[in-house]
């Protein structure tokens, strides 16, 4: 396994992915639903037939876990590539500038076996690379937050109130919104936990389960590489990267402010 041939050819299919959006950005149409049930509009599939192709030429096997057709073997199968071809489709289709393509690679079918990964913000550029010992923000090294305590934070914090009965889910939200300094959600689950790692956000919080692995595969590679805190709160286990689930997560910058928001919610 050539890490750095697998990581070039993630750093190429996020740049066909990104040209391919910005180009079609004004022609956005519905043309189906994804495999989960979700309205799919065209930039998403085209983002990920350019995705794919940029895995076939490479020459190497992938078995490709994507959102929207789900399963793909190229060149007969191989490594495991968890591809979300754009995370954010509400802001892109709004023109809403935060929106990202999300790649993670693996050399088996579990979370722990993802060893090189990358995201990209389409709009501005901006990519988070990260290989089996470094996380890099635009080629550049980031330390991690040293902000430790919630009332000093800069926080991604996702609110669902809407058609949410959870007295649990409501009271834990509440807690936390009242001791976080700075709450922010951008809409790109994908690109704002993976802000954790390179400093950008203090944590990233999700308390509702209703994110997926395409979401998130490769924002929690790039956590555990960085040394960040991450926590899965509605699975005990090393992730399936074909899991068809929903997950809720806490990411965060160090172990202190990780474990006071786990506690937080527990209480």
């Amino acid at each position: 396994m050539a890490q750095g041939e697998v990581l070039e050819t993630i750093r190429l299919a996020l740049n066909r992915a990104r040209q391919t959006l910005l180009k079609n950005r004004g022609s956005i149409r519905v043309v189906g639903r994804n495999r989960f049930g979700d309205t799919t509009f065209n930039i998403d599939v085209e983002s990920e037939m350019v995705i794919i192709d940029e895995f076939k030429k490479s020459g190497r096997g992938y078995t490709i876990i994507s959102e929207e057709s789900g399963i793909t073997e190229v060149n007969r199968g191989g490594m495991v590539a968890v591809v979300d071809p754009l995370d954010g489709s509400n802001n892109g289709i709004r023109g809403l500038p935060c929106y990202c393509v999300s790649i993670a690679v693996a050399n088996g079918n579990k979370l722990s076996d993802v060893f090189a990964s990358g995201i990209m913000n389409v709009v501005t550029g901006d990519i988070i690379l990260a290989t089996q010992d470094s996380v890099l923000y635009n080629n550049e090294y980031r330390q991690r937050s040293k902000v430790s305590e919630l009332n000093h934070s800069i926080v991604s914090i996702i609110p669902r109130l809407y058609n949410t009965d959870d007295p649990k889910y409501t009271e834990s939200l509440l807690k936390l919104l009242k001791m976080i300094r700075h709450p922010r959600f951008i809409g790109s689950a994908a690109i704002e936990s993976a802000y954790v790692s390179v400093g950008l956000l203090d944590a990233f919080i999700e308390l509702y389960p209703r994110l997926r692995v395409v979401d998130l595969a490769a924002s929690l590679h790039m956590a555990r590489i960085s040394g960040a805190y991450f926590k899965l709160l509605n699975i005990d286990k090393d992730l399936n990267l074909d899991y068809d689930g929903r997950i809720s997560c806490i990411v965060a910058a160090n172990d202190r402010l990780g474990k006071a928001i786990f506690q937080t919610i527990r209480e």
